[in-house]
């Protein structure tokens, strides 16, 4: 009985302590600074530091509403003005771009900061220093897993042998060790008070932009990156941002996703069996909406009340191009 207490003891301390020395190193060397990258972080960079990959899209936005090359009108839908990119994640922006009024910054936005082009702005901050590599991150994740389980082997035996009289003062010991062991993953594990991504220069980096210096002035005029140097910085909700799109931008941070849905399709009219034979030897049909064989709708663009038919095609009069979310592909815009 004898040896087999001393064998879950040494069990126990070594599940507690090999672990809980394996999160500690893993920790120190993950959060040790890198050597940096030479060179500044930039526009797009300063604004995945303070606000993530959302703020990165914000941002991008906003430098193409400022320089004319995308608009936005009152409705919150955004249109290319002048389809001309300067980075990887303004063509990624683009992409997503037609020429019509019916591009959502809602939905432009929401989608634009999972593209890759936006994961290639998180690498260059790894370059640079100010963020973990995800290999560390996750190196660091196992190790605090590790720790867990050691907690869980470690925690059970310390209260087996609660049950045996012999084994006294040992079990005490662990259940203070099971203590200090959860105490150590809150303060050490990667969702404790220092979350994994940011590194420690990354940290004083951040705080820095928005506290001093030349980027932490809210007035467009006086940013060295203007409207979209505010927002990278501070936001959409940032003050002295006065700019129609920006608000509109504002509006769209704060929408809910069930806020932004297309309009419903009509109902088709009845028909009679000869009638829809005709219709469908004479008639196209797309997407539930049908435009007559003679007349066809412009590419990448979408059917709205202010459309207009161009010479020599026409729309039936069974069918209407009235929903922003269809489209025909072809030549000239139809309308009802």
């Amino acid at each position: 009985m004898t040896a087999g207490i001393v064998a879950l003891s040494l069990t126990m301390f070594l599940a507690f302590l090999a672990p809980a020395a394996w999160l500690t190193v893993t920790r120190r060397r993950t959060l040790a600074d890198p050597p940096p990258a030479p060179g500044e972080p930039g526009l797009l960079e300063v604004a995945y530091m303070r606000g993530g990959p959302i703020r990165v899209a914000d941002t991008a936005i906003t430098r193409m509403c400022e320089d004319g090359r995308v608009s936005v009108d009152g409705a919150g839908r955004l249109r290319v003005e002048r389809a001309l990119a300067y980075n990887a994640v303004e063509r990624a922006l683009l992409a997503r771009c037609g020429p019509d009024w019916g591009t959502s910054l809602y939905r432009l936005r929401v989608s634009l900061q999972f593209d890759a082009a936006v994961d290639a702005v998180r690498s260059s901050l790894v370059n640079h220093g100010l963020m973990l590599s995800g290999a560390a991150v996750e190196k660091w994740r196992r190790a605090a897993e590790a720790q867990v389980a050691g907690l869980v082997i470690g925690g059970t035996i310390a209260l087996g042998l609660l049950g045996l009289p012999a084994s006294y003062p040992v079990p005490m010991v662990g259940l203070v060790l099971l203590a200090a062991g959860i105490k150590l993953r809150i303060a050490y594990g990667p969702g404790g008070p220092k979350p994994p991504g940011v590194t420690t220069r990354g940290r004083e980096f951040t705080d820095r932009t928005g506290k001093s210096g030349p980027w932490s002035v809210h007035a467009a005029d006086a940013h060295p990156e203007g409207v979209a140097g505010v927002v990278a910085v501070h936001g959409t909700g940032g003050p002295g941002l006065d700019q129609p799109y920006v608000h509109q931008l504002g509006l769209a941070a704060r929408s809910k996703p069930g806020t932004h849905t297309s309009a419903k399709r009509p109902a088709p009219a009845r028909t009679s069996k000869s009638s829809r034979t005709a219709a469908s030897s004479s008639y196209s049909s797309y997407g539930g909406y049908s435009c007559s064989g003679a007349s066809s709708c412009s590419s990448g663009s979408h059917h709205s009340g202010h459309s207009s038919c161009s010479s020599g095609s026409s729309c039936s009069s069974s069918s209407s191009c009235s929903s922003s979310s269809s489209s025909c592909g072809g030549g000239s815009s139809c309308s009802s």
